[in-house]
């Protein structure tokens, strides 16, 4: 028997965890098995490798019990746990949480009330009635779109934030292998921040091609070559997606990188306008007749064509080029527009680092100014801040601040919208704050107009100046709450309140369709990081792709602010 390749354990254990969660185990129990899979897709190398070499339990996340697991699943293709979870839920009935609005309360009344054991078996039950049983006319229409929505588009692709640790993982082994090899980059959907990957890209310049391309197909992460050439090969990994290199020499990298980011919409008109001039664009440049004219930079393609240069989240469907050709292109924020990060935790709550470690990480990234917004205590899992503990973190926020000046420390808190949507903290410790960022995390199956009435109410609050996340769904998990946008978007512009791109890639929150809504409704957003660790501050850039994807402009950011202006602009002091 052929030993389970890293993807195929992550999703065995990934379904035992799932099972067991519509079973009601621990969440703790349940999270193990989750964050064991999380692991185990971006390690750079099999399983059966790091097994016979280190051991198991020497991976983060995998102690004795997973470990255990797994040698199972390595030497018999199977897992007594899951075995036995099977007998009480089939495996089926674990597809049903992939279906927005359904958890695994409801997954498990499906199953035991009228015999639902998977995605098939909902779509009848949803056509013939059956499933009016368990579910309300609203929540049924919601599931029956959702349900629509899984079945139509997604499948097979992986989530960005897991893909962006496969991609970088692959770019240092190599750059580990070629040690001069400094042009390299990814491209395709993950150059586009999509919120999911359907495979991966990777682009290099290079004198002598094919000795990249050798050195790729030997890489760990490598499970088999499925096509190869002097300049380009396609690989699968050993974490169950594809990969594709493609390398020239450096007088192509322009043409080169272009050809490999846009969708395939933004190629075809741009390949159109090359016929039109009689010519022909490919990775190597622009030919005609026997003439090429090579591309450098990147920028270089679009001024040959006449074109505005496109960021690469806004290269998809053919409206940017039609923009660009009459040189209206929108001017969209940049990373190098952002002067602070508005949403991050350190170690008094969920986060890795402390007060000082963030702030000294901000202030090397070039930042101005940075809030620390830990979780309020509301959130328990957390260890979220009640008054006592956000004051002793004060004393330390003037510390740092004293330490580090001008750079500068502003003390907020994430702080929970309860189910009635009253805030978790009473206002006279809010109004200790520089800010408060309001969040709607739990009960996120409430029906559409309480859940929209919370969050208006945390919006029209008067010491509110952020609602986080807005959606609260969770990329290739939940779909979020159901809310009523256009009536947030409303009522965030009417009360000044911020709306959050959250920048985190398991939530990219506010999607780019929302950014480019409330825009036009007139609100103000911001690009939060929602840093949990020094490293979580990267989470900026694929923020700030959502919201070109979005049209955002620089104005419209909150984060584009000075200190000075910053502070000016939150509530507590426009009331003054």
């Amino acid at each position: 028997m052929a030993t389970m390749t890293n993807a195929e354990i992550a999703r065995e254990l990934q379904l035992l965890g799932d099972l067991l969660e519509i079973q009601g185990e621990s969440s703790f129990k349940v999270g193990a098995y989750r964050r064991a899979r999380e692991t185990i897709e971006g390690l750079p190398e099999p399983l059966a490798k790091i097994r016979e070499r280190d051991g198991l339990e020497k991976i983060p996340g995998v102690g004795k019990a997973i470990s255990s697991k797994i040698e199972e699943l390595l030497d018999t293709g199977t897992m007594k746990a899951l075995i036995a979870a099977e007998v009480k839920t089939p495996r089926g009935v674990a597809d049903l949480l992939a279906v927005p609005g359904i958890g695994p309360k409801k997954a498990a009344r499906l199953h035991a009330e009228i015999g639902i054991a998977g995605l098939n078996d909902l779509r009848v039950a949803l056509d013939d009635g059956r499933a009016d049983a368990v579910l309300g006319a609203g929540e049924r229409k919601r599931i029956a779109q959702g349900l629509g929505t899984l079945v139509d588009g997604g499948k097979g692709r992986m989530p960005l934030g897991q893909a962006l640790v496969i991609v970088e993982d692959l770019i240092a082994q190599l750059r580990e292998r070629v040690p001069d090899l400094e042009t390299i980059e990814a491209a395709g959907s993950v150059r586009r921040v999509r919120e999911t990957v359907g495979d991966l890209d990777i682009v290099a310049a290079w004198d002598e091609p094919e000795a990249i391309v050798d050195a790729f197909t030997r890489l760990p992460a490598v499970e088999r070559v499925e096509s190869r050439g002097p300049t380009r090969c396609r690989v699968a990994l050993v974490s169950g997606i594809a990969a594709d290199l493609w390398v020239l020499p450096p007088r192509h990298w322009g043409a080169l990188l272009f050809h490999v980011t846009g969708d395939k919409y933004h190629d075809i008109r741009i390949r159109d306008m090359a016929i039109a001039k009689g010519g022909r664009l490919s990775e190597y440049g622009y030919t005609e007749g026997d003439d090429l004219t090579t591309f450098a930079d990147e920028d270089d393609v679009y001024q040959f064509f006449g074109l505005q240069p496109i960021p690469p989240p806004m290269r998809a469907g053919g409206e940017d080029v039609d923009l660009a050709l009459k040189g209206r292109l929108p001017e969209v924020v940049a990373l190098a527009n952002l002067r602070g990060d508005l949403h991050c935790h350190t170690t008094w709550s969920d986060g890795k680092a402390t007060v000082r470690e963030m702030a000294l990480a901000a202030r090397d990234r070039g930042y101005q100014w940075l809030a620390i917004t830990d979780h309020s205590k509301g959130l328990a899992v957390a260890n979220g801040l009640d008054g006592r503990r956000l004051r002793e973190q004060q004393a330390e926020i003037v510390a740092v601040n004293e330490e580090l000046a001008p750079f500068h420390v502003l003390q907020g808190i994430e702080c929970e919208v309860r189910s009635d949507g009253r805030l978790d903290l009473d206002d006279d410790v809010l109004a200790e704050l520089d800010l408060v960022i309001a969040a709607v995390h739990s009960s996120l199956g409430q029906p559409r107009d309480r859940l929209t009435e919370r969050a208006i109410k945390a919006i029209n609050h008067p010491l509110v100046d952020i609602l986080a996340h807005p959606t609260g769904r969770i990329v290739g998990g939940r779909a979020g709450g159901d809310f009523d946008m256009d009536a947030i978007y409303a009522a965030a512009a009417a009360a000044g309140t911020v709306l959050e791109i959250d920048a985190d890639p398991a939530r990219m929150d506010l999607r780019d369709t929302h950014a480019r809504a409330a825009i036009a409704a007139g609100c103000m957003l911001s690009i939060d990081s929602d840093a949990h660790s020094i490293a979580g501050f990267d989470n900026l850039g694929i923020g700030v792709g959502v919201a070109q994807r979005g049209w955002v402009p620089p104005d419209r950011v909150l984060n584009t602010l000075t200190l000075k202006q910053l502070q000016a602009r939150l509530k507590r002091n426009r009331k003054r």
